[in-house]
């Protein structure tokens, strides 16, 4: 029966779609109709859309704490942010905001905007599910500029909202993808017909990509270069290149410019490089992995052989070539950031998909999508909430403390093979931030790249970054500046912590230290006898 509706469903979409294309003589207007169009005419069809937008936002609303690894902090860093200058809290003492031309701050600025007039977690879900709904729907939209009619493709662009950016949780880097595909597709646009609205509007979602996260700047720019390669138009490149002026000046004016970086670049082996690469299609299971990847190499195969309506987009071959060539040529780190080279995978994902054209026969191998999103989405979602009763039992730490609690976590990694998206223990605690008013000194703060800032310096072991502690621990330091310290899986200072505070509790590998309050030093006999004056 399932299988019955989705047939009809995607029978219905292929008409309404086709018949738009086909009736409107100007393809602007058959581009802005489509999707309405299947929605007013169309209801089987309509349902079948909101049934996949749906299973999108599944694993992310069934539970309670989404376990994505860096999601916390961001939350956090941006809930601080705007409240610093709250009565309820002490934030103002420790931190300022440093907010200016630089990427990376709409995340922020949505989240935190949010958290004012509804619960934080809740804001910070809704960010989450717009970066993963935005980015299939940007997509289809980017698809319709250079490939109209190609409508079923775009159901493999279901699998891009679960990338392996959503379970690491790097939020502006996600959703900087969906403004980069719109910013795209509306650069196709101005390209077909140019005119001074279609340059603004694509410059206007060019900024928004750029205030989103650097990167999905830098790829878009990449992609713009390479398709404009293969088509030598003098005033054409003058007009693309105008673009990025605006935000090329914003980003000399900003202090980032002047910030050194504190490291150079690292970069992997080219196995190392084929290692990683099946990251284009990462999730809980690996078996399903290698499925993903064979069902997607069948689309194309399928798609070509004995296919009359195939055949290749020449332009966007060179442009995913690029892409690949990027993947490989870029470092691994430099300086602040890090998994550069793999934020290429997903933009290859995309680019893939737009360098053929398949024709009726991609309608016939559009269930092979569905099947596929439906399998990888059950696995998340059954693998969410299969980590919620130990992140509740890590919840359970934050009432143990009074507001403003000064408390500095200590983590390492439970395994040394164990994969990055399964440490979602790492930033956790911030939810004490939002939910008592902690202050800890690894909120997301990077000077002269994100608009929080510690005003002073505070004793923080460096371990916590790698999950991996070597330095013996300054119990003086931790006893003058901190109240609690939230322990995950350190048994090597199991010793010292108890010798300078009290396990008040315990939840798994977690244990939260109550800190005894330093002795203050034994007076010598001179002291003793001007104290007895």
């Amino acid at each position: 029966m399932a299988a019955r509706f989705f047939r009809k469903a995607l029978y219905d979409v292929r008409r309404a779609a086709s018949s738009c294309d086909k009736t409107m003589p100007d393809p602007l207007p058959a581009q802005q109709s489509g999707f309405r169009s299947i929605i007013q005419q169309n209801p089987v069809a309509t349902a079948g859309i909101l049934i996949l937008a749906a299973m999108i936002l599944v694993p992310i609303w069934s539970v309670h704490y989404p376990p994505i690894l860096d999601f916390p902090n961001h939350l956090a860093s941006s809930f601080v942010l705007f409240h610093l200058h709250d009565a309820q809290y002490d934030f103002g003492q420790y931190y300022r905001g440093d907010w200016g031309p630089t990427p990376y701050i709409t995340t922020d600025f949505l989240m935190g905007s949010l958290s004012r007039v509804m619960p934080a977690l809740v804001a910070g879900k809704l960010v989450l599910s717009l970066g993963a709904l935005g980015l299939p729907l940007a997509a289809w939209f980017f698809l319709r500029q250079v490939n109209p009619g190609e409508n079923a493709v775009a159901l493999w662009f279901l699998l891009a909202s679960q990338n392996i950016f959503f379970r690491y949780g790097f939020l502006g880097f996600y959703c900087s993808l969906s403004l980069m595909l719109v910013t795209l597709g509306l650069w196709q646009r101005f390209l077909k017909g140019p005119s001074a609205a279609r340059w603004l509007g694509t410059c206007a979602a060019l900024i928004a990509t750029y205030f989103t996260h650097i990167m999905g700047f830098v790829f878009c720019g990449l992609i713009v270069g390479l398709y404009s390669v293969t088509r030598p138009r003098i005033r054409e490149w003058i007009q693309t290149g105008a673009l990025f002026v605006p935000c090329l000046a914003l980003y000399f004016l900003s202090s980032r410019v002047a910030e050194k970086q504190v490291s150079g670049a690292g970069f992997r082996t080219l196995s190392d490089k084929l290692d990683v690469a099946w990251m284009i299609m990462h999730g809980d299971s690996h078996r399903l992995d290698e499925i993903s990847l064979v069902v997607i190499l069948a689309f194309f195969i399928l798609g070509w052989l004995f296919n009359k309506e195939f055949h290749w987009q020449w332009r966007w071959v060179v442009v995913a070539v690029g892409l690949a060539i990027t993947f490989v040529l870029l470092p691994v780190d430099y300086g602040d950031g890090y998994d550069i080279d793999i934020r290429a995978l997903p933009v290859l994902f995309i680019m893939l998909f737009v360098t053929a054209r398949m024709g009726r026969r991609a309608w016939k191998l559009a269930p092979l999508a569905i099947l596929l999103f439906a399998a990888r989405t059950y696995d998340l979602t059954r693998e969410f909430h299969a980590n919620e009763p130990a992140l509740m039992g890590y919840a359970q730490s934050f009432d143990m403390t009074p507001r403003n609690a000064r408390v500095l976590p200590i983590i390492a990694q439970r395994d040394d093979n164990e994969d990055a998206i399964d440490q979602y223990y790492d930033h956790f605690w911030a939810y004490g931030v939002i939910n008592r008013g902690w202050f800890s000194p690894y909120l997301f703060q990077v000077p002269g790249l994100l608009p929080l800032h510690l005003k002073k310096e505070v004793y923080a072991p460096d371990g916590f970054w790698d999950l991996s502690y070597n330095e013996k621990l300054e119990l003086d330091q931790i006893q003058n500046q901190y109240d609690y310290v939230y322990a995950f899986n350190v048994p090597d200072y199991e010793e010292d912590l108890r010798s300078i505070g009290d396990v008040i509790y315990t939840s798994g590998k977690l244990e939260l230290f109550r800190i005894r309050p330093p002795r203050a030093p034994a007076l010598t006999p001179v002291q003793q006898q001007h104290a007895g004056k």
